[in-house]
């Protein structure tokens, strides 16, 4: 749709294609708007601040001149502060911003907002004289800009900071006296530690009757819950209850007014099982549907608010809302079954939180598992143990391992390592038999060959030992010579066409000797990859000149010290 276009809707046309762009185009649709106002206050406080995060200040004026009170408090509470600091550059640009957009926003913001806010911001930026006599002393004031605007209060700033606070004392001193009295009293006397961790506290407050609540709070939602305490669990009785109600039902006392919350989480590209069901309510209950997705946008802020409360851009955004997605539909999959009309029961009646950290205990699973497989089959650190791995076990187990579990994908290549969130709970189980495999093959080696060395690429290591078994001459694996290698590629492979191959025959009685019929069925995904690799390798290989190790990475020969040995990878770039 063009500009023209776009111009001649009416209002709630303009508004229903707003919601549906990005949040980078929709600053350029407000602006073009013949409705500016109600398109930027129908968004919710932390959409606009995505809408006018990375524009520069003249842009951004023109979008905040049509901000709320609550869209203001809410940006300035992400843009003056630094964990529990207020910013001195931080704060003046926010007074830059709105001096720049409107006088009467910059008046609105200053009157309204946080009195421990506002002081303690200035605190950081003036310093304020009341000297006894009618004027002040040089002595006192030396060679710092500053100026008064009623021959009492004198007011020092540095110069490049000079002109906005000024403008902006100026603007309480014209229109609200008292409080241009009461914030230059405050700079004079309130003790600025005290009164900064109270402006910390109220603006804590705010942010977690949005769903941002402090980390250590938003934490909670990835802890584990057990079947029994999912069962246990309070049920709701409706998405919009009256009352003082706590944890998962805190997103109700938002501010009265509220607007409907278009996040990203609500118009993914990405089709689960999650959407099947949500696609139900959107078509026969609409109320129901609007409820869970101000809960699924409650839940993306408390992923945020884990984060350290990074709202620094939109992609940011979209990962927390799309992890919140992605972990919900793995515990809906999981409590129902894959059934719709269970699905269905289960977001009439529960809270979307506890089936969130249900997806998450089961990621918890996955993670404690491989762990476990880790301490009880290696002797050695999980890095050592990722380093010796070959592809793909080794970016799956490195994905597992994370604090919040991650799955191996070879398509994702936007992401780093190829590791991104679990989204189904067949991704969980894939990832789950991989780590079967490892389980089973480390206590089979270590059984078979206790003192391996482990320095060696797994692949390696596997090689020798089917190389061994194929010569039959060791009961304890050791280095091949080069002699050993040109035997074992007389005794194990065979000549098709062109090519050389492993002999069928040598591959099925290595795995019937040495694996139950459960491990073999279980392993020979693992195994095909070494044999593939000798294959690749030693298959190549001319028997009529000698043998270079330094050509062999898929058999520990003699020459080669184990720790030297080049791991071979092929992982996709």
């Amino acid at each position: 749709m063009n500009h023209e276009e776009y111009e001649a809707l009416k209002p709630e046309e303009q508004e229903r294609v707003f919601h549906q762009s990005s949040f980078r185009e929709k600053g350029d649709l407000i602006l073009r708007s013949h409705y500016p106002e109600r398109l930027a206050q129908s968004l919710t406080q932390e959409e606009l601040y995505l809408v006018t995060r990375e524009m520069d200040l003249e842009e951004r004026s023109e979008i905040i001149r049509f901000a709320n009170l609550q869209q203001l408090v809410f940006i300035s509470d992400i843009d003056c502060w630094k964990k529990d600091r207020i910013q001195p550059q931080g704060f003046v640009r926010w007074l830059e911003t709105l001096k720049a957009a409107d006088e009467k926003r910059l008046l609105a913001w200053l009157v309204e907002m946080d009195y421990e806010a506002v002081v303690s911001g200035f605190k950081q930026l003036v310093e304020v004289l009341k000297p006894e006599w009618e004027y002040p002393s040089d002595e006192m004031l030396g060679d710092r800009p500053y100026f008064t605007l009623d021959q009492q209060y004198f007011v020092s700033v540095e110069e490049e900071n000079f002109e906005t606070v000024r403008r902006a004392i100026e603007i309480l001193y014209e229109n609200h006296r008292g409080r241009y009295v009461a914030i230059l009293e405050g700079i004079l006397s309130e003790m600025e530690d005290v009164l900064e961790e109270e402006a910390f506290r109220k603006r804590e407050g705010r942010l977690a009757d949005l769903g941002f609540p402090d980390p250590e709070t938003a934490h909670k939602i990835y802890r584990p819950i057990s079947p029994e305490e999912f069962e246990a669990f309070p049920k709701h009785t409706g998405r919009r209850p009256e009352g003082d109600v706590k944890d998962q039902q805190e997103w109700l006392t938002s501010p009265s007014g509220r607007r409907p919350v278009h996040y990203p989480v609500l118009w993914s590209e990405e089709k689960l099982f999650l959407d099947q069901v949500l696609l139900f309510f959107k078509q026969e209950n609409r109320e129901l549907a609007e409820g869970i997705e101000e809960e699924l946008a409650w839940l993306s802020n408390k992923v945020l608010a884990c984060e350290g409360f990074d709202f620094s851009s939109e992609e940011r955004v979209r990962r927390g809302t799309e992890r919140v997605r992605r972990f919900l539909n793995i515990g809906l999959e999981a409590l129902s079954g894959l059934d719709i009309s269970r699905a269905r029961e289960i977001l009439r009646e529960r809270w979307l939180e506890t089936v969130f950290r249900y997806g998450v205990t089961k990621l918890l699973e996955i993670r404690d598992f491989a762990t476990s497989v880790l301490q009880t089959h290696w002797k050695g650190s999980a890095k050592e143990f990722l380093d010796v791995l070959p592809v793909p076990f080794e970016p799956i187990f490195q994905g597992l391992l994370k604090t919040i579990p991650e799955c191996y994908d070879a398509e994702a290549l936007e992401h780093p390592d190829q590791l991104r969130d679990f989204k189904t709970l067949d991704e969980i189980e894939k990832a789950g038999r991989a780590v079967l495999q490892m389980e089973a093959l480390l206590e089979w080696l270590n059984h078979a060959w206790p003192d391996f060395p482990r320095a060696l690429p797994l692949i390696s290591t596997l090689g020798t030992v089917f190389a061994w078994f194929i010569l039959q001459e060791k009961k304890s694996p050791q280095a091949l010579t080069v002699g050993d290698l040109s035997r074992f590629l007389e005794t194990a492979f065979e000549q098709k066409g062109a090519g050389r191959f492993l002999a069928s025959r040598a591959k099925e009685k290595f795995l019937m000797s040495c694996f139950s019929i459960e491990h073999q069925e279980l392993l020979r995904p693992l195994w095909a990859l070494i044999f593939q690799e000798l294959e690749d390798e030693i298959g190549r290989l001319d028997k009529a000149q000698a043998v270079g190790p330094q050509f062999v990475s898929s058999l520990w020969l003699a020459e080669k010290p184990a720790g030297k040995i080049a791991k071979k990878r092929n992982r996709p770039k």
